[in-house]
């Protein structure tokens, strides 16, 4: 059956007392957002029995909502980059044609098995006919914080043929005044990031009771993470959570590691930028 979507949300730890809200010399109106929609639903079919489904016929049903501003006037290499987190194509020339070719996937890699090698026929259906199916199931969402836009997406996916579907989380923070996606490097020295990460699952009360620890990850990840697939703040800009996707170092079972570090206690880790200070509120010489 198909699963509900997993709205994943980062634990925010407010340090009472050490909370300062970033001051910001302009101020930023709220922009208008925009949501986009769309749906396929089609049928193919194969040059031989498909395993499981046991039919010669599978079905397809895309979907997307991404409910973003009008991303026309950001630059190029952000649109590009929110093209592929939504669709996993950064090579459309617009938004829109990125869509239209999501909505056309059939999600099967064994093209030569299924189709002979030829371009399989689709047929559109007004819902799906034959379980199981392959489907692919896209959410986009944004919070906007003064400056900062926090993009997310969610996705889930599952193709008839397999043992399970999978499902990840991905996000982009955009600052408005420099028109740049933030990168963990412009808010810190990440030279040593991995071994803090490893520090705040094994010191940081809040990441075991939020179910993430060193229990769980490859032997090759127990003393130094990797680069996190990605990195969120929460809206008081006071904690700074890396995610690790399904499979990027822990089993599948294990689901997601998401690795909170708040910012007064990470301060004292890694040295901060001087843009990580300001996006921090931090005065320069002072720990937050």
């Amino acid at each position: 059956m198909k699963r509900r979507f997993v709205y994943l949300s980062v634990a925010a730890i407010l340090m009472a007392g050490c909370v300062s809200q970033p001051e910001e010399g302009e101020r930023y109106e709220m922009l208008p957002i925009h949501v986009v929609t769309g749906e396929s639903c089609f049928e193919i079919k194969a040059c031989d029995t498909v395993p499981i489904v046991g039919d010669v016929y599978l079905d397809v049903q895309n979907e997307f909502t991404l409910a973003w501003p009008d991303l026309d006037g950001f630059d190029a290499s952000v649109r590009k980059e929110l093209m592929f987190m939504a669709f996993g194509d950064s090579s459309c020339a617009t938004m829109d044609e990125a869509g239209q070719k999501f909505l056309g996937r059939t999600w099967v890699e064994d093209d030569e098995y299924l189709f002979g090698g030829m371009e399989p026929k689709k047929v559109k259906l007004d819902s799906v006919r034959f379980w199981p199916y392959n489907y692919a199931t896209v959410k986009g969402e944004v919070r906007q914080d003064g400056q900062l836009l926090h993009f997310s997406v969610n996705k889930e996916e599952f193709v008839a043929f397999a043992a399970h579907g999978t499902y990840s989380f991905q996000s982009l923070i955009v600052d408005r005044a420099t028109g740049k996606a933030v990168r963990l490097a412009d808010l810190m020295d990440t030279a040593g990031i991995g071994r803090v990460m490893i520090r705040a699952l094994e010191e940081l009360e809040k990441n075991k009771e939020n179910g993430n620890s060193t229990e769980c990850l490859s032997d090759e990840y127990t003393k130094c993470l990797p680069e996190p697939d990605g990195f969120t703040m929460d809206s008081n800009r006071t904690v700074v959570t890396a995610f690790y996707n399904i499979y990027s170092v822990q089993a599948y079972g294990c689901g997601m590691l998401f690795v909170d570090m708040p910012v007064d206690w990470l301060s004292g880790q890694v040295t901060l930028t001087p843009y990580g200070k300001k996006i921090f509120g931090i005065e320069e010489g002072k720990k937050k």
